[in-house]
């Protein structure tokens, strides 16, 4: 049998026992090209009221298992062109020269049915309509479930971004605290020292006249005792001396030791300076210290907080490309 008496009778098989309109039958369907070939069904069939594609037919005046593998393909990538995947997909071929048989798609393979097993105009009419509604409310939970999805993603965002800013706001404070009390005026002590410095030389300045004055004068600065004086008389000589050198000029002779006194004293005050010096530098290398570990550990809050963002944003975005395939 021709393909076109085949593709008569199956017309008046669809209208007549069917009640499938002439509307609905579209027998000039549009032609594609995909991947450089050009596409064209046999017959579409039309839900003309809504204006849904509800079917696919392909006539054949012979089948084989090349033959059935060509309709699949090509009708897939029609049904794809046509944004209907999914549609029932029919192969009709005929027995003799009054009748056919019908194959539709079914899971996995082409399956036989009968003339009474072909679905009415209103079933297959029906049956697009409640595929449409499920499609409508899968379409409308996976819409619901993204929202919800981004809707805890922008809270572990606002959650990621609130702890960087609170733990930046808590390093800047106790920076601002640590940077206070590590306010030591260093340029004070090196003052200080200096100043006593200054004061030790003055003093030296004051001995070193004090002398010239005491060899003027005949003023003792330091007292030998020899021990060749073994008698009373040579004893008795040498306190006199000693007694005439402090009576003549017993003001600088103490003045003399004053000076030694305050120098002693100045030497150990710088000394001390010193030590406090010290203490207060590596107390300040402490704190130093201290601040550098704050600062690395506010780094590594950010990291974390852009590492979280990072990942949030990943896998917010692989969700959402697999809800859209």
């Amino acid at each position: 049998m021709e393909e076109n008496k085949l593709a008569e009778l199956f017309y008046k098989f669809l209208e007549d026992e069917k009640g499938f309109p002439k509307a609905s039958l579209l027998k000039q369907s549009p032609a594609y090209s995909i991947n450089s070939r050009r596409i064209q069904i046999d017959l579409l069939l039309l839900d003309v009221r809504i204006g849904n594609y509800i079917g696919l037919v392909e006539f054949k005046n012979q089948i084989n298992p090349q033959i059935k593998n060509n309709i699949k393909a090509q009708t897939d990538l029609y049904a794809k062109a046509l944004k209907s995947e999914g549609i029932p997909i029919y192969l009709v071929y005929p027995i003799d020269n009054e009748t056919f048989q019908i194959l539709v798609f079914g899971e996995e393979d082409w399956i036989s049915i009968s003339k009474d097993e072909f679905p009415e105009f209103e079933t297959l009419a029906a049956k697009k309509k409640i595929e449409e509604k499920i499609e409508s409310k899968e379409i409308e939970e996976k819409n619901i479930e993204n929202i919800e999805r981004k809707r805890d993603y922008k809270k572990r965002t606002s959650l990621w971004t609130l702890t960087s800013i609170i733990l930046g706001i808590l390093t800047a404070i106790f920076t601002f605290y640590v940077s206070l009390n590590n306010k030591t005026e260093v340029s004070k002590p090196t003052l200080v020292s200096g100043m006593i410095l200054m004061r030790i030389d003055s003093l030296e300045t004051q001995i070193s006249k004090i002398k010239k004055n005491n060899n003027l004068t005949t003023v003792i600065d330091t007292l030998h005792i020899i021990d060749s004086t073994k008698t009373y008389a040579g004893i008795n000589e040498r306190l006199r001396n000693i007694e005439s050198g402090i009576l003549d000029n017993p003001e600088k002779t103490l003045a003399l030791k004053n000076t030694n006194q305050q120098i002693e004293l100045l030497k150990q005050e710088l000394i001390n300076q010193e030590k406090l010096i010290e203490l207060k530098n590596q107390n300040l290398i402490n704190r130093i210290e201290l601040l550098n570990a704050l600062v690395i550990g506010m780094v590594l809050a950010l990291i974390t907080a852009a590492i979280g963002t990072v990942v949030n944003n990943f896998y917010g975005r692989k969700n959402t490309n697999v809800n859209n395939v």
